[in-house]
């Protein structure tokens, strides 16, 4: 793949830091582990072109990923993995079409791995499971990112992804607490409330960590390479921790999560002050720490690993936050990267020249007061 062609994509999918982060993520893990996309006839049929531009550009990463045809649909499985193959053939991309049944054998599985080892991608067929279940053949998926350690599964669709009728694609679904209600919307189409189920059944039987994403071919590159992705990210959701005094957690991995979220290092004493309370997911991607200050509760530090900013951990954070607490205050900096997701938080907010200060459940006349002691605050962070 011409370097040239990489740079622009590069340019042209996202901010060149969320790309970089992705990359040094994506190239930090087994090479196996990356991806397993699945494409169906309608997709291939419409679609193939910029699903094949993409392969390109991910193999001229580096990236390899499982590309399984067939799952919802075998009946030309064998014809459509072909059309892929030679569409890549013809651009030099190295590939190898794989046949599977239902049964998916310890040899496929080592098909597979010595495939992408070889750094071919390969294109899983599953139409000799065509006489099996739809079910069946999910099991296939199943088995494959378990045996692979796989951390996405992205589902191509033709629509933007999980979409209510008459509303925009929702951008995350928390399994825990976003599942019943998804299902027993009528605004969610069948067919979508179909990929809903079976997500949650794949999810439920991985024993790894892992998120599936469904979304348009058009944006897949978007969708992975950027932190607020372009289709509908579906996980199981974080069980979020409660704290009250530092003592009771990991305190070098709190600080290791607020110096990642923030890329700067915390001054020393930063943390060295009652805590109102502290959450914190369980694997600390996610933290927030709040303070009870003269005017109310603050919010002194919200902090997402960077590498999770995107999942929805900031979301969990936030939801028992506001269950526990109607009224509270933050700043943060102008240039801050998630100042677009504090807005939509926010009942309020206040530009000023080095911060903007935000509120939620607070009432005009104590405005002021929460204005000044927001600003008046220490900078915890090194420069």
């Amino acid at each position: 793949m011409d370097t040239e062609v990489i740079q622009r994509f590069i340019e042209s999918v996202g901010k060149k830091a969320d790309v970089e982060l992705y990359l040094k993520l994506f190239r930090g893990q087994r090479k196996e582990s990356f991806a397993i996309i699945t494409a169906d006839a309608q997709i291939l049929k419409t679609a193939l072109d910029p699903l094949h531009f993409d392969l390109r550009i991910l193999t001229g990463l580096g990236l390899v990923p499982v590309v399984l045809i067939g799952l919802t649909d075998a009946k030309e499985a064998n014809d459509n993995a072909r059309r892929v193959f030679e569409w890549l053939h013809e651009d030099q991309v190295p590939a190898r079409i794989i046949e599977a049944t239902a049964d998916l054998s310890i040899e496929n599985i080592a098909e597979v791995r010595a495939t992408i080892g070889l750094q071919q991608i390969p294109i899983v067929s599953l139409q000799a499971a065509r006489g099996d279940s739809t079910e069946a053949r999910f099991s296939v998926l199943t088995k494959l990112s378990t045996a692979l350690e796989t951390r996405k599964v992205v589902f191509l669709s033709t629509s933007a992804g999980l979409e209510r009728q008459g509303s925009p694609r929702i951008d995350v679904v928390n399994l825990n607490t976003d599942y019943d209600h998804l299902l027993t919307s009528p605004a969610l189409p069948r067919r979508h409330q179909q990929v809903l189920r079976r997500t949650k059944a794949l999810l439920d039987a991985v024993p790894h960590r892992m998120t599936v994403t469904v979304v348009n071919p058009l944006h897949l590159l978007r969708d992975l390479f950027t932190v607020s992705g372009a289709g509908t990210l579906v996980r199981k959701g974080s069980r979020i921790e409660t704290h009250k005094h530092l003592d009771t957690l990991d305190r070098p991995r709190l600080e290791g999560l607020i110096e990642s979220a923030f890329g700067r290092k915390l001054r020393t004493g930063a943390l060295e002050q009652p805590w109102e309370r502290i959450y914190v997911e369980e694997n600390y991607r996610g933290a927030a720490l709040l303070v009870n200050s003269p005017v109310g509760v603050y919010l002194s530090k919200f902090a997402v690993e960077r590498q999770a900013q995107g999942e929805g951990i900031g979301g969990d954070i936030w939801n028992v936050m506001v269950r526990d607490y109607s009224r509270f205050f933050w700043r943060g900096r102008p240039d801050n990267p998630i100042d677009p997701w504090y807005n939509r938080k926010c009942d309020g907010m206040v530009r000023l020249l080095d911060w903007h200060v935000y509120w939620y459940g607070i009432d005009p006349p104590e405005l002021p007061g929460i204005i000044d002691y927001a600003v008046s605050q220490p900078i915890d962070l090194e420069t």
